[in-house]
């Protein structure tokens, strides 16, 4: 876990990193990059060794965050995954003012060397991907025209093709892969006045609806899936007010599983079983302490990680 703690030396608030080998029972603290906090504001990890720290720099450890190296870019990263062995980075092109064109980067675990990925079509601002196993789907406003793409390799970006585009052109969208590695995606379509969610489980190929028919989404809404059937939104349906809410039949229905007195900044499943969310307080603000939580049934029921040593 990658956070920010005083400095050691000197004054000031820097990066510091937490790793725990026991399922969250204690945590250690490593060495993180030697720069600000605001320098590094993401973590991802490949594997016990490789990891990543970036936003909008690039930070790479080959020896579980002994040391750490930085990693020359187009520009700042603003995306970074690992699955499969392979690591995917998107960075704003160079010279490109506002990152209104980037780049899609990918690298072997372990490697410090990043290769830019051919496109079929030219990525521009606020570009996003999902990754599972050795798909790789890469949703963008076209920098040129626009419109927006939905892209997809199934072999580690090495080739990438047009499937269909699950979004409004020109409101964003996110898309995420489900962790049982099956080709489900869904899609967080924000429209101007509220989100739609949608699920494809053909890998993008056609789409469908994935929300009750009595309520939609606010706006941003978060999105975190297990399989074609187990999702997790945050916040959830309008006229629930739950922090994070759960589906268990594709998004037909959606369940509260954390209350409103909770707000939610981000949830992944590590398998289709175990999945965590980092929370606050609601009325904390910015400024206030986020709290790890940890499910082992997929997101029905859910309890408090202590970070201790």
């Amino acid at each position: 876990m990658l956070g920010t703690a005083r400095c050691l030396t000197g004054s000031g608030t820097c990066s510091a990193i937490v790793r725990t080998t026991d399922g969250g029972s204690s945590f250690v603290g490593i060495p993180s990059p030697p720069v600000s906090a605001s320098d590094v504001t993401q973590l991802r990890f490949a594997n016990a060794l490789d990891g990543y720290a970036f936003d909008p720099e690039l930070w790479a450890t080959t020896n579980g965050g002994a040391t750490w190296a930085k990693v020359a870019t187009p520009g700042q990263v603003t995306e970074l995954e690992a699955a499969d062995g392979e690591a995917y980075a998107l960075a704003c092109a160079a010279g490109s003012a506002n990152c209104k064109s980037m780049e899609l980067l990918r690298s072997p675990a372990g490697s410090l060397k990043w290769q830019k990925v051919s496109t079929p079509a030219s990525l521009g601002y606020g570009a996003q991907f999902a990754v599972s196993g050795p798909s790789l789907y890469v949703l963008s406003a076209n920098a040129d025209t626009r419109p927006y793409v939905l892209l997809y390799s199934a072999d580690k970006g090495a080739t990438l093709t047009k499937r269909v585009e699950p979004c409004t052109a020109g409101l964003g969208g996110r898309v995420t892969a489900a962790a049982d590695g099956s080709p489900t995606i869904w899609a967080a379509c924000p429209t101007g006045t509220e989100a739609t969610v949608l699920l494809s489980t053909n890998g993008g190929t056609t789409w469908r609806v994935a929300e009750p028919t009595e309520a939609g989404f606010p706006n941003r809404v978060g999105l975190a899936a297990a399989s074609s059937s187990v999702a997790l939104v945050w916040p959830g349906p309008q006229v629930s007010a739950a922090a994070l809410a759960r589906t268990t039949n594709g998004g037909k229905s959606y369940s509260a599983v954390l209350s409103s007195s909770w707000g939610v900044s981000w949830a992944g499943f590590s398998d289709p079983a175990r999945v965590y969310a980092l929370v606050a307080a609601v009325g904390t603000g910015t400024t206030g302490p986020t709290h790890l939580f940890e499910s082992n049934d997929g997101g029905a029921t859910w309890h408090q990680v202590f970070i201790k040593s």
